[in-house]
C-alpha cells in the first residue's frame, strides 16, 4: 500500500480531500467506528488517495492532533512497506479484473485475529469488481462484524453493489471539487509533462490521473499512444493503419478516450466550436470525422464504444478486436 505522505509533510495533498480526512481521523477516535464505510465519487477524484493517508494516519505512533501521519515512525513505516499487522488492502489481481471470493474470505480470516490499535482494518477498492460470491461472502462479516473491525470500501459505481452491502455501509461521498480549485492544485505540478490545459482534458477531467500526466512518464506515455490512435482515426484515408495503431495502445484508457472524442464531434456539430477534448486535435480533421457521421451515428458510435469497454474482459483476439472497432468507426453515417 503506498501513501502520498512521507517525512511528515504530505505531498500536493488534494484541498477537497482534507475535510473529509478530518472526518476520518475523528470518527476512529472515538473509539467506535462503524463497521462498513462506503466512500463514494467520481473516478479519479482522490478515494484511494483519501483512504491510504487515512490508514496511514492510523497506522502512525507520533501523530495526535495533526490529521496527517509523521511518516517516518514505525507505524507509517510498516503502512508504508504494506507490512503492518493490523491493515490489508484487497484490490483485484490485475486491473479490470474481478475480486474473487478467496480474496474476501482472506479478510475474515484476518479480521478473526486480536487487534492492539484503535481498529482492525480492510481496505477494498474497486469495491464494485468484486463478483457474486465475493460480495456474498463480505455481506457476511458486515452483518457480524468482529469487535473492533472496520471495512472501508471505495466505489466509483456504487450502484453495481449490493444494496444489502450498501445498506450496512456508512457512506462517506467525495464530490467532483470546484474545476478552479483543481487548477490551482495542479499548477504548481506543471512543468515536466503537459500543460494544465493540457492534462485536465486528456485525463477526462479526473484530478488524479490530471496529476499524473504532468509528472509520471508513464501516463504520459500512454496519453502520447492514445491522441496518436485517435487523431489517425481523424485523418487517416485507411481503417487498417488505425486498427494496427488500436491494437498498440492499451483499450482500457483508449477506449473512455474514444468515447470522449465522439461526444467532441457531436458537440462540434451543434456548436460549431470544439470544446477542451476536441482542441487537442486538428480541429479540421474533427469537424470532417463528425460531418461525415452526423449526429445519429455519432450517437451510436458512442453506445458500441460503451459495449467494446464492457466487452475488454471478454476473451477475443486483440487483432480481430481492434479491426471490428475500427471499420463499425469508419462507416459513414447516412
Amino acid at each position: 500500500m503506498n501513501s502520498p505522505v512521507s517525512d511528515g509533510e504530505p505531498v500536493a495533498f488534494p484541498p477537497w480531500l482534507r475535510a473529509p480526512l478530518a472526518g476520518l481521523v475523528a470518527l476512529v477516535q472515538t473509539r467506535q467506528p462503524p463497521p462498513g464505510l462506503l466512500v463514494v465519487g467520481p473516478e479519479g477524484v482522490g478515494k484511494g488517495l483519501l483512504v491510504r493517508t487515512f490508514l496511514q494516519r492510523v497506522a502512525c505512533k507520533t501523530a495526535s492532533k495533526d490529521v496527517f501521519p509523521c511518516g517516518i515512525c514505525n507505524g507509517c513505516r510498516s503502512f508504508l512497506s504494506a507490512s503492518h499487522p493490523e491493515m490489508l488492502e484487497i484490490t483485484p489481481e490485475e486491473a479490470g479484473k474481478e475480486i474473487l471470493v478467496d480474496r474476501v474470505r482472506s479478510v475474515i480470516d484476518f479480521l478473526s485475529l486480536s487487534h492492539s490499535g484503535p481498529a482492525r482494518l480492510v481496505f477494498i477498492e474497486p469495491a464494485e469488481s468484486m463478483n457474486v460470491n465475493a460480495a456474498n461472502a463480505l455481506l457476511k462479516t458486515l452483518e457480524e462484524p468482529p469487535e473492533g473491525a472496520m471495512i472501508l470500501l471505495a466505489a466509483a459505481r456504487p450502484a453495481r453493489l449490493a444494496p444489502t452491502i450498501r445498506s450496512r455501509c456508512q457512506r462517506l461521498r467525495i464530490p467532483s471539487p470546484d474545476p478552479a480549485l483543481v487548477r490551482e492544485w495542479l499548477a504548481p505540478m506543471a512543468g515536466q509533462g503537459l500543460t494544465v490545459d493540457e492534462a485536465l482534458p486528456a485525463s477526462l477531467n479526473r484530478p488524479m490521473a490530471a496529476r499524473a500526466l504532468l509528472d509520471d512518464p508513464g501516463a504520459i506515455e500512454i496519453w502520447r499512444q492514445d491522441r496518436e490512435a485517435l487523431g489517425m482515426l481523424l485523418e487517416s484515408a485507411s481503417p487498417f493503419p488505425v486498427a494496427t495503431r488500436f491494437q498498440a495502445c492499451d483499450l482500457g484508457s483508449l477506449l473512455p478516450r474514444l468515447q470522449r472524442l465522439l461526444v467532441s464531434a457531436q458537440t462540434y456539430l451543434l456548436t460549431e466550436q470544439p470544446d477542451s477534448f476536441g482542441r487537442l486535435f486538428e480541429q479540421g480533421a474533427l469537424e470532417s470525422f463528425a460531418r461525415h457521421r452526423g449526429l445519429k451515428e455519432l450517437s451510436r458510435l458512442f453506445q458500441d464504444s460503451l459495449q467494446w469497454h464492457r466487452d475488454l474482459s471478454t476473451a477475443l483476439n486483440p487483432q480481430l478486436r481492434c479491426e471490428h472497432m475500427v471499420l463499425r468507426l469508419w462507416r459513414r453515417g447516412s
